[in-house]
């Protein structure tokens, strides 16, 4: 079996620290390292449509939701991970663009929908081609029964975390 970088770094361990147990440290490494690959990837397809990944998020989000494109900007932080402040700073960025645009919200007063434009459907749109195409590209050194045994397993992994951690 070819080894990776990871591998040698077990080694190291093994070597300096015999009593300890690498196994989970080789996987967490390789998911690290995985991740940091893969966000380099997206960024690098997303560059090619204009979009930032943040931008990405946002606007999939409502891209997501079908016609006609919208969330509450409290549903839109939810969905997107972030505080409500950090998603208006980030629709008005947005909206500065015409990706998408603010309406009152009818069932809440106090709310706020936010709205793909059309120009935000096709820019969302394009990007959404070149992330899933970034997206194959990345995974196509697996068969398809290698890629169903790691997303098993990483969803498990995932879903075992986010319940230690009220996620």
């Amino acid at each position: 079996m070819q080894q990776d970088s990871v591998d040698r770094l077990l080694e190291q361990w093994r070597q300096e620290r015999p009593e300890l147990d690498v196994s989970g440290l080789g996987l967490a490494v390789r998911i690290e390292m995985l991740a940091k690959l893969l966000r380099r990837s997206t960024d690098r397809s997303l560059q090619r449509v204009g979009l930032k990944a943040w931008q990405y998020d946002v606007l999939s989000a409502l891209r997501r939701q079908g016609p006609p494109y919208e969330l509450p900007a409290t549903e839109l932080a939810r969905a997107s991970l972030l505080t409500s402040g950090a998603m208006t700073t980030r629709v008005d960025h947005l909206e500065d663009q015409g990706l998408v645009k603010r309406e009152p919200n009818p069932y809440d007063r106090r709310g706020v929908r936010v709205r793909l434009t059309p120009r935000g459907l096709e820019v969302i749109d394009a990007a959404i081609h070149a992330r899933f195409m970034a997206a194959e590209t990345s995974v196509n050194g697996l068969s398809a029964e290698e890629r169903a045994a790691v997303e098993s397993g990483l969803r498990k992994l995932l879903l075992s975390l986010n319940a230690r951690h009220g996620g």
